[in-house]
């Protein structure tokens, strides 16, 4: 397989990555002018669809066909000299797995802007942080050198670190969580950051240092790339063994040892942030404490980015490492189905917020399935349950992201008007807010899978791929599917079937306000996917019928 990398007179991916940096700046300007909050809110809120529409050129202009048996298209693609003395090029571009999440991510900003107007203290501040974030976002899902790749990582955990401490609703609660965050991804970063570190010297010894993701993927898939004799296991090799003999006879008994060690120093890196047992701790607290908008984001796209490395570098780079942990990675996804569904069960009467948390932790479990099953599959067969696996993760992630989106803003809209997301506290609500039941009903059976909508077509596809290659998995992980229903039933009635409560009188969703413009558009796509999801499907599936012939 070869790659052929397709250009464009306009460097839309940059003009992309930073339109939102030119809205924080505008921020900066408009705080030194010393604006209005509330003029700095709507004119923040309107700049931020300046990447909805660049994102919408290239969704137009992607041509999910570019593909043949032999070429994976990277399209859109800015390749330039960046530091040459380190063989850094500036490389950007995307396919199939990257469009869908630049444009959920591109779709979820200014919904969260669209919730962070009662802001008040440093409003500035927030909403520049969230533009800082999404620039983060954008980028990691753009690039394609380790260098950039890795910086975008970092980058995104600084606005939101800021988001959680800054704006979270308890004083001492959101420290703590925002700490807890920020230090489980850093340092599960150090690993990613140290495996490059070798990696590109064990290019250079080879004959040629790269940073390039595609170059190190086509040496992890024993695919030619120029400069560069052997495939990545026996450069890594060949680069350890030079000092150390007594690797050479381990890697005689243990041919997968070194491999291996860097599949996890990878891995942990990446199910951090995908928040898979048992690295999911930093989660509940983080989502439940952040502010509205920092809820939205941190659920809708930033736990994307661990799914989107795990298959865009950890499967490609060590494929027989992968194969041989499937089961293992397989088992830790299904026990992260089992007890987020379990513990979202747990907060019946608990925190809104912290609900949805864990019913987030056990989506995401989905997702990991859906990459050990990716893993398990040996290379070259059954590539059409690759491929329906591949296409279910990169809908789950989409479908979850909108639906758990609208359910944080939804939960923000209630802690606005009442002050609490204690689910004990709310009831009875469905009679003074008719608007905001039926568009909460919408998200929480999307969020279910329900047949019809958007979260129904990732699961049943991730469920049959799943199946193909760890039956006994797939089997289990029904459960999760059950007791998470249950969980958001008994969340729904709860509050607006419930004992009316003090709040029961509390003002609706009004028609055109800023929270009816937020919420409408995530509904919409909810039902346009789950009616007609080749609007998604069409975009990842040419890319991950041929990944799967891998």
């Amino acid at each position: 397989m070869s790659y052929l990398y397709i250009t464009s007179a306009i460097p839309w991916l940059t003009l992309l990555m930073l339109s939102p940096l030119v809205g924080m700046l505008l921020i900066g300007l408009a705080a030194v002018l010393r604006l209005e909050d509330r003029i700095v809110k709507i004119g923040a809120t309107a700049w931020s669809l300046i990447p909805i529409g660049i994102a919408v050129l290239i969704y137009a202009g992607y041509d999910p066909r570019a593909i043949s048996a032999n070429q994976q298209v990277v399209q859109f693609v800015e390749k330039i000299p960046w530091t040459q003395a380190i063989r850094v090029d500036y490389f950007m571009g995307i396919d199939g797995l990257s469009l869908p999440l630049i444009l959920l991510t591109a779709v979820m900003t200014p919904i969260a802007m669209l919730a962070s107007f009662s802001v008040e203290r440093q409003a500035k501040a927030h909403f520049a942080l969230l533009f800082l974030l999404e620039a983060a976002m954008l980028g990691y899902f753009a690039a394609l050198n380790f260098f950039f790749f890795f910086i975008f990582w970092e980058f995104s955990l600084v606005p939101a670190f800021f988001l959680i401490q800054g704006w979270g609703r308890d004083q001492i609660k959101r420290r703590a969580a925002a700490f807890t965050f920020f230090v489980y991804t850093l340092a599960g970063s150090l690993g990613m950051l140290l495996l490059f570190l070798v990696l590109y010297v064990a290019t250079g010894a080879a004959g040629r240092a790269t940073f390039d993701l595609i170059e190190l993927a086509r040496l992890g898939q024993n695919l030619p790339v120029e400069g560069l004799q052997g495939n990545l296991q026996t450069i890594l090799f060949s680069f350890l063994d030079t000092s150390s003999p007594w690797l050479t006879d381990a890697l005689g008994r243990f041919p997968l040892l070194y491999s291996s060690i860097a599949f996890w120093a990878l891995f942990v890196g990446f199910a951090i942030k995908l928040a898979i047992w048992p690295f999911h701790t930093w989660l509940p607290d983080a989502y439940s404490e952040a502010p509205t908008a920092g809820s939205i984001l941190l659920a809708a796209v930033m736990s994307k980015m661990g799914a989107y490395g795990m298959l865009r570098v950890l499967i490609p780079f060590f494929p027989e490492a992968a194969a041989l942990f499937a089961q293992a990675i397989g088992l830790l996804a299904l026990i992260g189905v089992i007890v987020g569904a379990f513990a979202a069960l747990g907060q019946a009467k608990g925190d809104l917020k912290r609900l949805i948390a864990y019913t987030s932790i056990n989506h995401m479990g989905y997702v990991g399935l859906a990459i050990a099953a990716l893993a398990a599959l040996a290379p070259g067969s059954d590539a059409n349950s690759k491929a329906i696996v591949l296409n279910g993760a990169v809908m789950q992630m989409v479908a979850h992201g909108l639906s758990t989106g609208a359910l944080f803003l939804l939960a923000g809209i209630l802690y606005e008007r009442i002050g609490t997301t204690r689910l004990d506290q709310l009831g009875g609500l469905r009679a003074s807010m008719p608007v905001l039941a039926g568009v909460m009903g919408i998200a929480t059976f999307a969020n279910l899978g329900l047949p019809g909508l958007a979260g129904f077509v990732g699961e049943f596809l991730i469920l049959r791929g799943v199946w193909a290659a760890l039956p006994m998995l797939a089997l289990l992980a029904t459960i999760g599917l059950v007791v998470t229903a249950l969980a958001l039933l008994q969340m729904y009635g709860a509050i607006f079937h419930g004992p009316p409560a003090a709040s029961a009188s509390s003002p609706d969703i009004r028609p055109l306000s800023r929270e009816f413009l937020a919420v409408v558009p995530l509904i919409v796509l909810l039902l346009v996917l789950g009616v007609y999801p080749s609007l998604m499907l069409d975009l990842s599936n040419q890319t991950a019928t041929l990944l799967a012939g891998r």
